[in-house]
C-alpha cells in the first residue's frame, strides 16, 4: 500500500567493497530496484562519507531506480564536506538530487544543537515528492523521479556532488521556471 519508502540508512565497507555499488549486488538495492518495478517512489540518503576514506555513496542509493539525495550545507549552499559523492561503481550519475542536511535537533544529552546527514536531506524530498505526486495522482512513480530532477537547480546539467540540484517547487505551479517573469513600468506623475 505505499506509494513513496524513505531510506535513510547505508551499507558500505561493513559488507561491501565499493566496486560492489553497481546498483545490482547488494540484497538492498535489490529490493528498491524490484519496489521501484512494483510503482513505489523509493529515495534515499547518499551516505555520510563524503570526508571518509570510502568516500563515494552507500547502497541501496546505487539502485538504479533508487532515487539518490545527497546533503548541502544551508548557510553556504553547496556540498557538505560529509555527503557521499558519485558515482556509482558503473559510472551512472549519482547522488540524483540534493536537500539540507543540517538540522537543530534535542537529545537530553546535549540539548538543543545542529546534527547533520543525508538521514535528514533525504526525508525532506520524500516529502516534497509526496506533495508532487499528490498534485498530480496520474503520474508513475519514475515520472515523479524524473519530474523531480528536471525540477531541480542544475538541470540538465550534473555533477557528483549536488546530483541536478534541489527540486523546485516553482516548477510545478503555473508560472514555472521556464517562464519569465514580466514586469511593467509605469511613470509616476
Amino acid at each position: 500500500g505505499a506509494d513513496i519508502i524513505n531510506s535513510s540508512l547505508g551499507y558500505n565497507l561493513h559488507g561491501y567493497f565499493i566496486d560492489d555499488m553497481d546498483g545490482k549486488t547488494s540484497i538492498i538495492s535489490k529490493a528498491g530496484n524490484l519496489a521501484a518495478k512494483k510503482g513505489i517512489l523509493v529515495i534515499s540518503a547518499a551516505g555520510n562519507e563524503g570526508n571518509t576514506k570510502w568516500k563515494y555513496i552507500t547502497t541501496p542509493a546505487d539502485a538504479d531506480s533508487v532515487l539518490a539525495i545527497g546533503a548541502l550545507n544551508p548557510w553556504t549552499g553547496i556540498h557538505t564536506s560529509f555527503s557521499s559523492f558519485g558515482p556509482t561503481a558503473d559510472f551512472r550519475f549519482k547522488p540524483n538530487l540534493s536537500g539540507v542536511g543540517h538540522v537543530m535537533g534535542y537529545d537530553y544529552k546535549n540539548g538543543i544543537h545542529e546534527t547533520q546527514g543525508t538521514s535528514f536531506s533525504s526525508p525532506l524530498i520524500a516529502g516534497f515528492a509526496a506533495c508532487v505526486w499528490q498534485s498530480n495522482p496520474s503520474l508513475t512513480n519514475m515520472d515523479v523521479f524524473q519530474k523531480l530532477q528536471e525540477s531541480s537547480t542544475l538541470y540538465p546539467y550534473f555533477d557528483y556532488a549536488h546530483g541536478y540540484g534541489v527540486p523546485q517547487a516553482s516548477y510545478f505551479t503555473e508560472n514555472s521556471v521556464d517562464q519569465a517573469p514580466t514586469f511593467t513600468l509605469t511613470k509616476n506623475e
